[in-house]
């Protein structure tokens, strides 16, 4: 039996270019190839680099470092997970087919540009740069700044290849993929906007002199 990295071939390479053709192909040999490991992956590294963003607390505390990274890939899972199912509804009602599983696998791979943008944040960091972050005096050096626009552009990039990815598992455009995000947000809202005003009108019930 072909494993499924041998019929992918390299996702980690025509991701980049070929976004819709490669979790095609994800999909049709092994939906869950890699989905945990690019989720606890991407979580430990966004916490790994938050963390040594300040390295004077790094260096205090190293245990902290040591927690954020296993915070971060427990919370990469949790959020794959979340976001997938709010995905997986939202492109529903636009239309979408993409199953659970199918949602999941494009979120994950999509992290690829991101994982790549927080590595190289995390090699400046350990070479002296500051990475992509504010120096020690509030301003940003060179080499920082230039790490910044790369670190935006791969994250950019990575947003354009979920669009895609999501579009494809869900057989429609890039322009209804992102859609289903704006209904996302939306329904959020509208969830925030309503309980706001719940908790607003029993507390006028219950309190009626604080409205008065």
């Amino acid at each position: 039996m072909t494993s499924g990295a041998e019929v992918i071939g390299n996702p980690w390479a025509t991701i980049w270019t070929k976004p819709r053709a490669t979790i095609r192909r994800i999909v049709a040999t092994d939906v869950r190839y890699q989905v945990t490991f690019l989720a606890i992956l991407s979580g430990a590294l966004i916490w790994l680099e938050r963390r040594w963003s300040n390295p004077s607390t790094a260096a205090a505390f190293p245990m902290l470092v040591v927690i954020a990274v296993i915070v971060g890939a427990i919370l990469g899972v949790v959020e794959l997970y979340i976001n997938g199912a709010l995905l997986k509804w939202a492109g529903a009602a636009l239309g979408g087919v993409g199953s659970y599983a199918e949602v999941r696998a494009a979120l994950a791979w999509s992290r690829v540009p991101v994982i790549v943008a927080v590595s190289i944040g995390i090699l400046a960091i350990l070479l002296g740069t500051n990475g992509p972050m504010l120096g020690t005096d509030g301003e940003f050096s060179n080499s920082g700044a230039s790490l910044l626009l790369l670190h935006g552009a791969l994250v950019m990039w990575g947003f354009v290849v979920m669009l895609k990815c999501i579009g494809e598992v869900h057989r429609f455009s890039v322009w209804r993929a992102l859609g289903s995000i704006l209904l996302i947000v939306l329904a959020i809202a509208v969830i925030i906007v309503a309980t706001i005003l719940l908790f607003g009108g029993i507390g006028r019930v219950m309190h009626p002199l604080v409205s008065a």
